[in-house]
């Protein structure tokens, strides 16, 4: 951890509320083409549980995996706030966002021209949530990824008020407007936080980092152009700054 994050985390740590926001897969787990058997690396559940269990301190795993595979990920027993598809679900109850009827019927007809796809590469995958499919290539040949990532690209074009998100290996297509960073804010809003820190991998979280304020923490997980204020390598360094955050809270 370099000098810089270190002090801002020190900082951090003196305000009388604060959200501690983290992405899921390539920040807490490693990626995997298995998305249900990845795990968190060794500490990182602990220290946020350690961390949710001090005043003021608030920690959402924000991810865009569906609430229902989050809860299994990552215990449905300890004080998190899950945010699960990019904000579109929440573990707070009253912060789910409903479908209307024209946004069901767009996603079923979505659904049904990607699963024609899907059909004519097997190797490709669907996974299904409430506001959103998501177009899974990890694991194929990346000229044959490349090509399916576009078709699924322009079946989502023909059809009017679909957003497309790409990721790692993913093409994710949602028929609501919900976002990482407004969930923080949001959340941060009710609760009355002063500052909010983010750690993130993908594009969506270098989305999050650009809504996220100047006085928030961002941090981006790995390599590549980031929006974010700090950078770490990978997912054992987001289990030392957590702790570092953690010590240094838990004295103030």
């Amino acid at each position: 951890m370099d000098a810089a994050l270190r002090a801002a985390l020190d900082r951090l740590a003196t305000r009388d509320s604060v959200v501690v926001g983290v992405d899921f897969d390539g920040t807490l787990a490693p990626l995997g083409d298995r998305p249900m058997e990845v795990r968190p690396v060794a500490g990182a559940l602990e220290v946020l549980d350690a961390l949710a269990d001090l005043p003021g301190v608030t920690v959402a795993v924000v991810s865009g995996r569906d609430l229902s595979s989050l809860l299994q990920l990552t215990r449905a027993s300890h004080p998190l706030v899950l945010i699960g598809s990019h904000g579109a679900e929440s573990s707070i109850a009253d912060a789910e966002h409903s479908l209307s009827d024209d946004d069901t019927s767009r996603l079923r007809a979505l659904v049904d021209d990607l699963s024609e796809l899907v059909d004519r590469h097997p190797e490709a995958r669907l996974e299904h949530k409430p506001s959103a499919v998501v177009l899974h290539t990890r694991g194929m040949p990346g000229d044959a990824a490349r090509a399916v990532t576009t078709d699924g690209e322009q079946i989502a074009a023909e059809h009017d008020g679909v957003r497309t998100t790409p990721g790692k290996n993913v093409l994710e297509m949602s028929v609501t407007e919900a976002g990482k960073g407004a969930s923080l804010l949001e959340l941060a809003d009710e609760l009355g936080a002063t500052a909010i820190l983010y750690a993130g991998d993908d594009v969506t979280d270098e989305r999050a980092f650009a809504e996220l304020r100047s006085t928030d923490v961002t941090i981006k997980v790995g390599e590549g152009e980031t929006r974010a204020q700090h950078r770490v390598a990978g997912e054992h360094d987001v289990v030392e700054l957590l702790e570092h955050l953690l010590r240094q809270r838990a004295d103030q």
